[in-house]
């Protein structure tokens, strides 16, 4: 979640929380104040009543109340009772109202009182339900107005922390799309909060030396690569004038050979590291769209000629043209390691089985009868066995590119294969 949304949720959260506590206690408190004064003139009809039931006058049925009719009735109790009910108790009640014929709900007092030695309980009755109505008609106005400034409040909150955080997201983006290789502009600075602009100040910096280290990287990788092929090849090349001019026995030729295995071994590796390392820095530019079933015809006419002492049966399954739209030098590497490594890790008289459908390159192998570790396949000199034919980068490679250009790469071990999956965009 955004930091933007995320405080803009916060706040609603806590806006919504608060009015709905300013509600229940608005509620509570006009409910509670409603009552009170519904009591006070309960205990002034009380004090009316039983003057005048001392003195002996008359007694209406029902009195006017705040709230309406006051119905009232008068009976002995016991002096036990009394005497446990000595304070008035105010309650509120539902009661039968013979007017509507229905119950509905009532403001009670009970209150005890003598006359000559007598005690008598009065009961005094009042409807409320005109206060609850007018009650419920002021809460409802009021939520609904203050739902309206919530949702004001909310809106203006949400325009000004998207506005505030627009300078960042501008930041965001301009990193997102740089790249170390290419010159963009830097973001335009609009920031006028002080921790913001010392953001902004310390992406930039860190920017600017990344961009540095990526140039000197660059330079030593390919100074060092050069500087490595050179003296390689010049030990190639007097290996083998000493073994065009010199006499040699079987054993010392046998020595030279491995000497020049090792050697060659070294420069395979040497570019392989140098082709990882340009990929994982970004420096295959050009993108069109690539015919994966060509390029696989192709490289694998050429690496059965070049294993063709293996004897490797390879059979190619094409139900749909495959395309791409990547580097062609990187589509070339993609399907030639992945070949190759079909190729290197067989056993004579092996089979190669390849599959192009539904957009995926599917390349299986026999092999090591023990399925590899799937983690850690693609991992840069993962070598499940010594070969000196493999660098154990090949896969690392593949890796790469596919990483680079989002492909879907997967391994599995199925009907005795080896096979490697990859899923193009």
């Amino acid at each position: 979640m955004k930091l933007s949304s995320r405080i803009i949720v916060s706040v609603s959260v806590a806006q919504i929380a608060l009015f709905a506590l300013w509600g229940l206690v608005f509620y509570k408190t006009s409910k509670r104040q409603i009552y009170d004064h519904i009591d006070r003139v309960l205990s002034q009809q009380s004090d009316k009543i039983i003057s005048r039931f001392l003195d002996n006058d008359s007694l209406p049925k029902s009195l006017e109340g705040a709230s309406g009719t006051v119905v009232f009735f008068i009976e002995k109790v016991s002096p036990e009772y009394a005497e446990s009910h000595q304070s008035p108790v105010f309650q509120t009640d539902e009661d039968y109202i013979d007017a509507i014929h229905d119950e509905e709900t009532v403001r009670e007092m009970t209150r005890i009182f003598q006359k000559q030695g007598t005690d008598y309980e009065l009961t005094l009755t009042t409807p409320i339900l005109a206060w609850n109505d007018t009650l419920d008609f002021a809460i409802i106005s009021i939520f609904s107005l203050a739902m309206v400034l919530l949702v004001a409040i909310i809106i203006i909150v949400s325009f000004i922390i998207i506005s505030n955080m627009k300078p960042i997201t501008r930041l965001t983006e301009w990193l997102r799309n740089r790249k170390a290789n290419e010159e963009i502009p830097k973001p335009d600075s609009r920031i006028k909060v002080q921790e913001f602009k010392e953001i902004e100040s310390a992406v930039l910096e860190a920017s600017e030396k990344s961009k540095q280290l990526y140039e000197e990287q660059k330079r030593f990788i390919g100074n060092a690569s050069h500087e490595i092929q050179t003296p390689i090849a010049v030990c190639r090349n007097r290996l083998e004038l000493l073994v065009d001019e010199t006499p040699l026995d079987e054993r010392q030729l046998t020595e030279i050979q491995k000497t020049l295995d090792t050697l060659n071994y070294i420069s395979r590796l040497n570019k392989s590291l140098l082709l990882l390392s340009k990929i994982d820095n970004r420096q295959f530019k050009e993108e069109t769209e690539i015919n994966i079933n060509g390029i696989v015809s192709q490289i694998l006419d050429n690496l059965s000629e070049i294993y063709e002492c293996l004897h490797i049966e390879a059979r190619v399954t094409e139900n749909e043209p495959v395309g791409a739209t990547m580097d062609p030098a990187l589509a070339s590497s993609l399907v030639a390691n992945l070949l190759k490594n079909a190729f290197v890790h067989n056993h004579p008289n092996g089979s190669l089985s390849i599959s192009l459908k539904n957009n995926t390159l599917s390349i299986g192998n026999t092999g090591n009868a023990e399925p590899l570790d799937g983690n850690a396949v693609f991992q840069t000199f993962y070598k499940k066995s010594e070969n000196i034919h493999s660098t154990g980068l090949g896969l690392a490679i593949v890796k790469a590119i596919c990483n680079e250009y989002g492909f879907g790469i997967n391994y599995q071990f199925a009907e005795n294969q080896h096979v490697f999956n990859i899923t193009f965009k």
